[in-house]
This record gives C-alpha cells, sequence and structure tokens, in this order.
C-alpha cells in the first residue's frame, strides 16, 4: 500500500469514527427528546381524558348562564313598562296635587277675605252704636 492510500484510509477511518461518534450523540440525544415527548404525551393524555367531562359542564354551565340572561333581559323589559306606568300614574298625581294646592290657596285666600268682611261688619256695628 501507498502513502496515499494509507492517508485515504485512515480519513475514510476517521470520517467513519466521527460519524459513528456523531451518530451516539444524536442517539443519546433522541432518546432524552423521546422521553420527554412520552412524558408530555401521558400528561397530555390525562388531560384529554378529562375534557369531554369539562365540556359537558361548561356547556352546562353556559346554559345556566344562558337562562339568566335571558330572564334578566325580560324582567328588564317588564320593568320599563312597569317605569313607564309609574311615572304616567306619578304624573297624575302631580297634577291632582297641584289642583288640590291650588283649592287650598284659594280656600285661605277665601277665609281671609271673609275675616276682612268680619271685621269690617263688626267695625261698622260698632259705627251704627257710636251714631245711634
Amino acid at each position: 500500500m501507498s502513502v496515499e492510500q494509507v492517508v485515504y484510509v485512515v480519513i475514510a477511518i476517521s470520517i467513519a469514527v466521527v460519524a459513528v461518534v456523531g451518530a451516539l450523540m444524536a442517539w443519546r440525544a433522541m432518546s432524552k427528546a423521546g422521553a420527554g415527548l412520552r412524558a408530555a404525551e401521558a400528561r397530555l393524555s390525562l388531560i384529554a381524558q378529562t375534557i369531554p367531562e369539562r365540556m359537558t359542564a361548561t356547556r352546562a354551565e353556559l346554559a345556566k348562564v344562558d337562562a339568566q340572561t335571558e330572564h334578566a333581559l325580560w324582567m328588564l323589559g317588564n320593568l320599563d313598562t312597569r317605569v313607564d306606568a309609574a311615572r304616567a300614574d306619578l304624573l297624575a298625581k302631580r297634577v291632582a296635587s297641584d289642583r288640590l294646592r291650588l283649592r287650598m290657596i284659594e280656600g285661605r285666600l277665601t277665609v281671609a277675605r271673609l275675616r276682612q268682611i268680619v271685621r269690617l261688619l263688626v267695625r261698622l256695628g260698632e259705627l251704627r252704636r257710636a251714631i245711634l
């Protein structure tokens, strides 16, 4: 064998050794990654088993919230009608109250006039007695 062939053989053996070392390192890295992936798969499979139950519970909760929301909207609709009726009733009572207040003021004025007339009559009676 010539020197040139020996160099080629040494280079080929070196490349083979580097390839084997690289393959071993890749194999170790892949085995660590595989173990991590298996652990992740185990965790995810446990979570995946509970997803249908959680979805069912979530759907039930959403149905309950939907019913409560529908009831609240219905009550608000009725409340609006009741508030409008109460407002109209208060307006009618205010008009009646204003009428009563006007009648009371008129009554006070009438009482004041009657007092004045009575005073005038008493005075007229006194003047009549003084003259006669």
